[in-house]
């Protein structure tokens, strides 16, 4: 080899890192989501099913005690109303502040829930339950909770539902997104509509249950409030938990297992109330399934539940000092990664004392729906008196609770939200096309309630075992459909296949994904292995990368490789092309910046 065609390979080489280097960048952007000043008030709307299938999906009608729950659980500063629907649309709790009013009328109206009505016209129950709104508001943290059991079903007949079922996706989904709603669907039957139900959820990034038996109901608004609403509770560990002096009000939430199991509350002076013994000041709700106890200025100290330990237990609190963290996305994919923040606040400003700070702890736990716990401090910022940890590629696929816990020796603070974790949003198979030329195709299409298939980029870089890489376009094929061929591998060679991914969720947010490196090794013709988005992967917590890898039959690594082909390929004469023109506005660049800093330097009497 020529000195020139050394040079020339070594300078493609580093263009390549280059250029890899730089299609990384956007990352950083995506992966930062800022934390507001303040927190939003919340807007929730509740829009329940009462037609006849109820009946049989909702026997014992315990839609009454789950709308008790949320209207006990709804903190004053939030908006809330609540219609039902079936053929006609009822507003049964009107829209406003949730207050001790609106609360009473809620407990009133519950009753008022039946199964007797006709037909499922859900087109019109978002309509009016939206009507008033005419655009988003940053201020306002705007959700629908809907429960249906059905299909659209008019009165009008088959055509007429059909085409009720689209004006919901082509016109009101877009409006409602647009006025900055959230949609949280219940699916209470199988024979419910999930593909819309889960379509309205994905497309706003809310959240979509699916519950087989009416006894969830209960846990599932729990669920779905604290999805809707932000409320600072405090710990509870064992059924203790600790009320500071800061503590204005605090409401207790304790999952009964029996209907006739007693749940006592112990007070920090050991007095003990109960639902029959509880003083005047005390609020008790006791449900079939459940208590819900409120106190206004709770005694400080270290209270004890004497009842059922269960984990949907909460202790809520209304108080002047605050802990403040970022919104995560409902719906998020394996491998995005998210700053998370949090920040304290007394009467609504910012605590930035550092005396005060350097003595509360911070914790950051992710907790999947199976399995034990990760647990990672968080790191005090200094300067914006913030706590702060990363939170990413610590995910199983399915439900994860994020857990921050701020805590010193005169308070503790918790925040919780769920999020939903696909692992995998595409379906991937890579197929050996021929042995002797040593070719493989890469065949991908994307789940589109997920991620957005007209909003997709894709690229790869296929690397050697010797460090040479060369960069591919993975080309559409259709609207949904993806192809990318390579040939002419080193024999007995294990190559390495990395995608980088651009796109959109459906509900508009950026995202960018790094799988795990697919590898491409040696196999007889037409052997394929293929990976779809239900496969659960769970990403590894000591391995940066989060997906597991696409192996198929690995052999022995050579140390040669010859530079395979493609018809996708970026030759190396537009590589060095696009590095000379980048070198060349660099040079130009530093040449501009030293000529203004020479400039700069003659002052007035160096020119004398």
């Amino acid at each position: 080899m020529t000195f020139s065609a050394a040079f020339q390979v070594k300078q493609v080489v580093f263009m390549q890192r280059i250029l890899k280097l730089l299609l990384a960048l956007p990352l950083i952007w995506f992966a930062l989501p800022a934390l507001a000043d303040t927190n939003p008030n919340a807007d929730v709307r509740i829009i329940i099913d009462v037609s006849g299938s109820m009946k049989q999906n909702d026997p014992q009608n315990l839609r009454s005690p789950g709308l008790r729950l949320l209207g006990g659980l709804m903190p004053g500063d939030a908006e809330s109303g609540v219609w039902t629907f079936a053929r006609y649309v009822n507003m049964l709790v009107p829209l406003q502040k949730a207050d001790d009013t609106w609360r009473e009328r809620v407990q009133q109206k519950s009753s008022e829930i039946h199964s007797h009505g006709l037909f499922t016209d859900i087109e019109q129950a978002l309509q009016k339950a939206t009507a008033n709104v005419k655009v988003s508001d940053p201020a306002k943290q705007r959700s629908i909770i809907l429960l249906s059991d059905g299909l659209v079903d008019l009165h009008q007949g088959k055509a007429s539902s059909d085409q009720s079922r689209q004006n919901i996706i082509n016109k009101l989904l877009p409006q409602i997104k647009q006025k900055g709603f959230r949609i949280h669907t219940i699916a209470l039957s199988e024979d419910a509509d999930h593909e819309l139900l889960k379509q309205l959820s994905m497309a706003t990034d809310g959240w979509y249950h699916q519950v087989d038996n009416a006894d969830e109901l209960e846990r599932v608004f729990l669920h779905l409030f604290e999805q809707a609403t932000q409320r600072d509770s405090v710990p509870l560990v064992d059924n203790r938990f600790t009320i500071d002096t800061s503590v204005n009000e605090m409401t207790i939430l304790v999952f009964r297992e029996n209907e006739t199991d007693v749940t006592q509350l112990v007070q920090p002076d050991q007095k003990n109330q109960s639902y029959e013994t509880h003083e005047p000041s005390v609020s008790w709700m006791q449900e079939k399934h459940f208590d819900l106890i409120t106190i206004d200025q709770p005694m400080s100290g270290e209270w004890f539940i004497d009842g059922n330990i269960d984990p949907d237990n909460r202790v809520m609190v209304l108080t002047d000092l605050r802990m403040e963290t970022i919104d995560l996305p409902n719906n998020i994919l394996a491998g995005e990664q998210f700053d998370i923040v949090a920040k304290l606040t007394d009467h609504g400003k910012q605590i930035d004392r550092q005396d005060f700070l350097q003595l509360v702890t911070a914790e950051l736990s992710t907790q999947p729906l199976q399995g034990e716990p990760i647990n990672n401090k968080m790191t005090l910022n200094n300067q914006t008196a913030t706590f702060m940890a990363n939170l990413g590629k610590l995910f199983d696929s399915g439900q994860n609770d994020i857990v921050i816990t701020a805590k010193s020796d005169t308070f503790e603070r918790q925040r919780r939200q769920s999020v939903n974790v696909v692992a995998l949003p595409f379906d991937v198979t890579v197929t050996q096309l021929d042995v002797d030329s040593r070719s493989h195709r890469l065949s991908m299409s994307a789940d589109a309630s997920m991620i957005d298939p007209q909003s997709l980029q894709i690229s790869a870089l296929l690397s050697a075992p010797d460090g040479s890489e060369f960069p591919y376009e993975v080309l559409r094929q259709s609207e949904n459909a993806w192809q990318l061929t390579v040939a002419d591998l080193q024999p007995e060679t294990a190559y390495q296949l990395s995608l980088q991914i651009r796109g959109e969720t459906p509900a508009g947010r950026n995202v960018f994904l790094q799988p795990k490196p697919i590898q491409l090794l040696d196999e007889t013709a037409g052997a394929s292995l293929t990976i779809t988005s239900e496969t659960p992967i769970a990403a590894e917590k000591v391995n940066d990368e989060p997906f597991e890898p696409v192996i198929i039959d690995p052999v022995a690594d050579e140390p040669n490789a010859e530079i395979p082909k493609s018809t996708f390929e970026l030759s190396d004469t537009v590589i060095l092309a696009i590095g000379n023109a980048v070198i060349v506005l660099l040079l130009i660049m530093g040449f501009w910046f030293w000529h203004r800093s020479r400039r700069r330097q003659l002052l007035p009497g160096d020119l004398l």
